[in-house]
């Protein structure tokens, strides 16, 4: 039998350019102002997968939003020289989630989850702070220096039908994200070795807005614990499990907005 011949493995790390952008199947397309009127170019990758992928016609219609601002369902109008469109926008616009993450840096590919994550439940702000116990390499991903991290935030609003994208910033510690952040607020810290109960069990009645902080994937150091107590953070778990970073952002966050009653209910765009 003719056995086919291994493939020599490309050298360690992988060089090589960065892929082309693609648009990936989303609910709401992002777009801003000029394009209202100008519309959308061809060769532009939003257009490519309206077009393209959803398959879009003549006086079919498909959902656009302004960065920060409204909502509208938008009708076909012409496909060459560009991609144009009628917009009925909403009478207001989405109101924004009182949620604001800490984040020990994680490892760049844990970093893309939460960032999209995070963007489509409608935190309002993400804080990545270097912890003591994460690697010092991460800081140097391209998804940092070169601003990709962007992509993953957009990417994340528009899967959620929103406009509403999260700030982020990224700190050299966690005493410097927690100088970010109101001294006001439900402040919450995710320890399941030190936790003094379940996250929610103790939820105060008069808060009306959440900050969640979420260590690397090692844990908090000692001085880190401290620095969050005498900042009015209270260790709680999310149950006798330790969850992956992303998976501890999320649940976490949902728990919290829950728990402050800021969900409303899902406005259709039609």
């Amino acid at each position: 039998m003719n056995r086919p011949h291994p493939q020599a493995l490309p050298p360690f790390p992988l060089a090589r350019p960065l892929p082309a952008f693609r648009l990936e199947a989303v609910n709401l397309v992002l777009i801003t102002e000029p394009e209202v009127s100008a519309g959308l170019p061809l060769a532009d990758a939003r257009t490519t997968h309206l077009l393209g992928t959803v398959g879009l016609r003549m006086g079919q219609t498909f959902h656009v939003g302004l960065v920060g601002g409204l909502r509208g369902l938008a009708t076909v109008t012409a496909i060459a020289p560009a991609l144009r469109f009628n917009v009925v926008w909403e009478k207001s616009v989405q109101t924004r989630l009182p949620l604001t993450v800490l984040i020990g840096l994680p490892r760049p590919q844990t970093a893309k989850k939460v960032l999209h994550d995070l963007a489509s439940l409608g935190a309002a702000r993400l804080i990545f702070f270097e912890a003591d116990k994460g690697d010092p390499g991460y800081v140097a991903s391209s998804l940092w220096k070169d601003g990709e991290y962007r992509e993953h935030l957009r990417k994340g609003t528009e899967q959620a039908c929103s406009t509403l994208v999260p700030t982020v910033d990224r700190v050299a510690s966690l005493a410097e994200a927690l100088a970010l952040v109101s001294g006001d607020g439900w402040k919450v810290a995710l320890d399941p070795y030190e936790a003094t109960g379940a996250l929610g069990e103790s939820a105060p009645a008069s808060a009306s807005a959440g900050i969640l902080a979420v260590g690397p994937e090692r844990g908090w150091s000692d001085k880190e614990r401290a620095l969050l107590r005498a900042q009015g953070f209270r260790m709680q778990h999310l149950g006798d499990r330790i969850l992956r970073v992303e998976a501890a952002c999320l649940v976490g966050g949902a728990l919290l907005l829950a728990h402050l009653r800021a969900w409303q209910a899902h406005r259709a765009l039609g």
